[in-house]
C-alpha cells in the first residue's frame, strides 16, 4: 500500500511521526522483493510565523535566550536612545531581515510569485529629457523598463534529531528549528552573493557574478582610493551616496581598518553602518552600489520533511533526518547601480 505524507501540526510532531525512506517489501510466500519508498513526514511554515513560540522560549539555555534578545530586536526610531522593541522573531526576519544583503539594501519579495516576467519601471539613470522650442513637436518617447525572467532555485538545509531526546528534553525542538533557520539564512546569503549556477546548476547566479557593467581593479590601491573612485562610478551616473552600500570581504575589510586614514573613510564616503562584511564575499573583492536595486524572491513559505535516519549497517538508533526546502532567486535591475571591484590587497 502507498503511505500518504504526514502532515504535521508543530515541528515536533514531524520529528515524532517520521518514518524510513525505505522500507522493504514482500511477496506473498514471505519472500524479500526489494525496497519502497515512504512519503516524508511534512510541515510547512510561513515567514511570517514565529521560529520559537514564548513557551518555546522559556525551555532555551539562558544563553540562547540572552542572544535572541540582543540579536531579534529592532529599534523603533534612529533618533530615540534606547528606543527599541522585541522583534516577533519570524522564519522571514531570521532568514532574510537580519541578513548582510537586507541590511544593504537588498528588497525581498516573500510572494513566492516566480512565474512569468516581473515587471519594473525604469530607474532614474534611464529618463531622458530635451529642451522644445515653442510649439515644437513633442518626439515620440518609449518608456524604458526591465524585464527578466526569475528561475526557481531552491535551498535545501539538512540536520539530525533524535525522536527519543527531544521528548526527554523538549528544549532542544526550537534550537533545531533555530539551526535550520541558520543554515538557510548562511546559504541564501551565499547563493545571492557568491552562487555561480556554471559550478552548480541548483544556485542562482549571484551579486559577483552579475555585476558585469561597471568593474575596476584595487591592486596596489589603498581602501581610501578605491572607495573614491567607485564613488566617483556611482556619482556621475547620478547616484546619491546615502542610498549606497558596501559590502566586502573580511581581508578587504581587515586592509581597510589598518591603514592609517582608515577613519577618515565615513567621514569622505559612507557611513560605516553601510559598509559591510560577508564571510562570502570573494577574498579581495567588495560590491559598491544601490543595493535596492538588487531584486530577490523567494517562496512565502519553507517546507521541512522528515525520515527515519539510520546509517547503512549501523541499529536504529532512534534519529529522524530533518530536510528544510527554500526557494529563492534574485536578480540585478540595472547594471549602473553597482561597481564591482576585484583584486584588492
Amino acid at each position: 500500500m502507498q503511505h500518504q505524507p504526514i502532515e504535521n501540526r508543530s515541528f515536533a510532531d514531524l520529528i515524532a511521526n517520521a518514518r524510513p525512506e525505505q522500507v522493504p517489501t514482500f511477496n506473498d510466500e514471505g519472500d524479500f522483493r526489494g525496497y519502497k519508498h515512504t512519503a516524508p513526514s511534512d510541515f510547512s511554515v510561513s515567514l511570517d510565523d514565529s521560529v520559537v513560540t514564548n513557551d518555546e522560549r522559556a525551555t532555551l539555555p539562558e544563553a540562547t535566550r540572552s542572544t535572541l534578545r540582543r540579536d531579534m530586536t529592532t529599534a523603533n526610531s534612529s533618533s530615540l536612545s534606547n528606543a527599541s522593541q522585541p522583534n516577533t522573531f519570524t522564519w522571514k526576519h531570521m532568514i532574510l531581515a537580519s541578513g548582510i544583503l537586507a541590511r544593504a539594501g537588498t528588497s525581498f519579495d516573500t510572494s513566492g510569485n516566480f512565474e512569468g516576467t516581473p515587471f519594473f519601471p525604469g530607474f532614474d539613470s534611464h529618463f531622458g529629457t530635451a529642451w522644445l522650442g515653442e510649439n515644437a513637436e513633442i518626439p515620440e518617447s518609449t518608456a524604458s523598463t526591465v524585464n527578466f525572467p526569475y528561475s526557481i532555485h531552491t535551498v535545501g538545509a539538512f540536520s539530525i534529531a533524535s525522536r527519543y531526546v527531544t521528548k526527554l528534553a523538549p528544549g532542544l525542538i526550537p534550537q533545531v528549528k533555530i539551526g535550520q533557520g541558520i543554515a538557510i539564512k548562511n546559504a541564501v546569503e551565499q547563493a545571492l552573493i557568491a552562487g555561480d549556477s556554471a559550478t552548480n546548476a541548483n544556485q542562482p547566479d549571484g551579486l559577483v557574478k552579475q555585476v558585469t557593467g561597471q568593474t575596476l581593479v584595487g591592486a596596489s590601491k589603498t581602501g581610501l582610493i578605491i572607495l573614491s573612485e567607485t564613488l566617483e562610478v556611482l556619482e556621475s551616473n547620478g547616484l546619491d551616496k546615502d542610498a549606497l552600500s558596501v559590502v566586502m570581504s573580511p581581508d578587504v575589510a581587515k586592509k581597510m581598518r589598518q591603514e592609517t586614514g582608515a577613519k577618515s573613510h565615513p567621514a569622505l564616503s559612507l557611513s560605516t553602518n553601510r559598509m559591510l562584511v560577508s564571510k562570502f564575499m570573494p577574498t579581495g573583492t567588495l560590491i559598491a552600489g544601490r543595493y535596492s536595486d538588487y531584486q530577490a524572491v523567494t517562496s512565502s513559505e519553507i517546507q521541512f520533511l522528515a525520515h527515519t535516519y539510520t546509517p547503512a549497517g549501523q541499529p536504529e538508533t532512534g534519529a529522524t533526518r530533518i530536510r528544510s526546502l527554500f526557494d529563492v532567486d534574485a536578480k540585478v535591475l540595472n547594471q549602473e547601480s553597482f561597481v564591482k571591484v576585484t583584486g584588492i590587497a
